[in-house]
């Protein structure tokens, strides 16, 4: 953040330069899953993502994705399973939690994390977190998170017993 003079906004105001817009909300997931969580309905779950990626297209004024811009796989994570820091060659990354374990004994097990990879800033803690923290999800069901591509991602190892369901989505650039 910087204030700007007579040559922006009014002296004083602040404008943010390190905007970056995320969704993590409640996925309704009826009508999507049946008896077997790892087989739900993709044509639910793809219309939710579509609308996910669509809000954040709009708040960046691009054009938004069309249905079959969006491919879709469901993943089952057990026993240990984690994702070291990743970006997805995707222009918005977005997963839904559709089942999982009893709550793990620590309570990150399993959580989805999000940082911003930029180099940050002066008045920023840490290279990586312009936000000054990640932004963590975690692994209930119908937790539900789209974010740019480019946004540093990692899923936190889960422990022995865990086992998450969720459907992975990405959209074509």
């Amino acid at each position: 953040m910087t204030a700007r003079t007579a040559a922006g906004p009014a002296a004083g105001t602040v404008t943010r330069f390190w905007k970056t817009g995320v969704i993590i909300a409640q996925a309704d997931l009826t009508g999507i899953l049946g008896t077997d969580p790892t087989a739900p309905d993709l044509q639910v779950l793809r219309a939710q993502f579509l609308e996910s990626m669509n809000a954040l297209a709009a708040a960046e004024n691009v054009p938004e994705v069309t249905f079959c811009q969006i491919q879709i796989q469901i993943q089952v994570w057990r026993n240990g399973y984690d994702q070291p820091a990743f970006s997805c060659h995707a222009r918005y990354a977005g997963w839904t939690i559709l089942a999982a374990s009893a709550a793990p004994q620590h309570s990150e097990s399993g959580c989805l994390a999000f940082a911003d990879p930029r180099a940050g800033s002066a008045g920023t803690a840490m290279p990586g977190l312009p936000w000054g923290r990640q932004v963590i999800v975690t692994p209930r069901p119908g937790n539900h998170a789209v974010v740019p591509g480019w946004l540093t991602c990692s899923v936190v190892p889960l422990e022995p017993g865990q086992h998450i369901t969720v459907a992975v989505a990405g959209s074509d650039r």
